[in-house]
């Protein structure tokens, strides 16, 4: 019966440490498994409740920190709206005053874009424009002859 606890218990552990991501569960899970296999053994249970114990912290203590800060070395990737910022990109529907938006082409994407500062004459389609900022999913740019000259 005690085999059957230890076995469920690691399966619950390894279920929480699925959804989450704290590297936690696992050890428990691990040390349950091998709390099962004391049990499978013929240890009675209060030895099992210190194989558990003594596995649990061992692992974590030898092996958490490597794990974090190996997990912690992978690149920092900018995506998506993040990456926006500071390309370039070609109007492809006029940003006129009096809609104060208007579309642009960046690599492949289009994106609805504004004057990056609010008296900026229209930016006729074909102009080279720099995304400065981002807000919400509108890009603020600035037609480069004057981002160049400011």
């Amino acid at each position: 019966m005690a085999i059957v606890f230890w076995i469920v218990a690691a399966l619950v552990l390894f279920g929480i440490e699925a959804t989450t991501v704290s590297f936690v569960a696992l050890y428990f899970g691990v040390a349950a498994l091998v709390a099962a296999l004391a049990a499978a053994l013929g240890a009675g249970v209060p030895l099992q409740i210190v194989v558990f114990s003594v596995v649990s912290v061992v692992t974590l203590l030898a092996t958490r920190g490597w794990v974090t800060r190996a997990l912690k070395r992978s690149p920092v990737v900018r995506s998506n709206v993040n990456s926006l910022v500071g390309r370039r990109g070609v109007v492809t529907v006029p940003i006129t005053a009096a809609t104060g938006r208007g579309q642009i082409r960046v690599g492949t994407e289009y994106w609805t874009a504004r004057p990056y500062i609010d008296e900026t004459s229209d930016i006729e389609e074909g102009t080279a424009v720099e995304v400065l900022g981002v807000e919400g999913v509108t890009a603020l740019v600035l037609p480069l002859d004057r981002a160049l000259t400011e």
